[in-house]
């Protein structure tokens, strides 16, 4: 199964109208969505039993759902969220079981707030906003969730990419970020580390695509790597994430200045046009 997702649904309508619109053309089967802004509707994705849905666990913008005075190492008094993934990581070495302790608390607000949306017969599904739960106190403290809560998960989001198939593309050599090779790099590092906390339940993962590419998932390239991904994930039997970013706003459309959000020049970016267009292109020549 190949599953291509579109993360950050529920951001803002204008997002949330772009995703929706490759949901309806069928140029997606998996959609991550915000728990934590704006009061979503799920309804249409909910009702279509060909679409993976999954909580975007956030830790990084937006307002938090636990009590902010229980957790000002993540939120400020007013109880926005204020550190991105490189503050959460410092703050887990600085001050690892206060962090983990609240880290938990947070975890647990937005993982039950996210049940209560869902329908019983729907699977439960994570990943994380930045990929933040691979910080190993996150993982811990999700892992913790998940168990004090007796939630199983159909599938949470590894987001290691295997380097092979991208070391056998030369002709792709120079088209990478520097920012997402380092990226790339630490994620591994840190599912080393993380993949210990585990222990006998074996998390339900796929293998994932969407790192070394990040904020650019154009068609040509896409198109050069993923029938390598396919190929290797028919051999192994195992599923394929492909990870899109496909709602795009306009920055005339929508004014983030009363909602903590950290990342907004990502959000107007027009790579995520480019995105767009290239979810909607790649998907129809594959198997969803």
């Amino acid at each position: 199964m190949i599953y291509f997702c579109a993360d950050d649904y529920g951001l803002c309508g204008s997002a949330s109208a772009h995703i929706q619109h490759c949901v309806d053309a069928g140029a997606l089967n998996k959609v991550s969505v915000f728990p934590n802004f704006d009061r979503i509707d799920l309804q249409k994705i909910r009702n279509n039993k060909n679409i993976r849905i999954s909580l975007h666990l956030n830790l990084v913008e937006g307002r938090c759902m636990a009590d902010a005075n229980e957790i000002d190492l993540l939120a400020d008094k007013a109880g926005n969220l204020k550190h991105t993934f490189g503050g959460l990581f410092k703050l887990s070495l600085l001050h690892p079981k206060r962090f983990e302790a609240q880290a938990y608390r947070e975890i647990k607000a937005q993982v039950m707030a996210w049940k209560d949306l869902l329908h019983e017969d729907i699977p439960f599904c994570i990943d994380s906003h930045q990929h933040t739960h691979m910080i190993p106190a996150v993982f811990r403290a999700l892992v913790d969730v998940l168990t004090d809560e007796k939630i199983s998960p159909e599938y949470m989001r590894i987001p290691v990419e295997p380097i092979l198939l991208f070391i056998k593309t030369p002709s792709l050599y120079f088209t990478y970020s520097p920012v997402n090779i380092v990226k790339q790099w630490l994620l591994k590092f840190l599912w080393l580390i993380d993949k210990r906390w585990v222990k006998k339940d074996k998390i339900p993962e796929s293998y994932f695509f969407g790192i070394l590419f990040s904020g650019r998932m154009d068609e040509k390239r896409v198109g050069k790597i993923l029938p390598k991904y396919i190929k290797m994930a028919n051999k192994d039997g195992r599923d394929v994430e492909v990870l899109f970013h496909p709602g795009y706003v306009n920055e005339n459309e929508i004014d983030f200045k009363n909602k903590n959000v950290v990342f907004e020049n990502f959000y107007f970016s027009e790579n995520r046009k480019t995105e767009f267009d290239s979810a909607m292109k790649i998907s129809e020549r594959s198997v969803l």
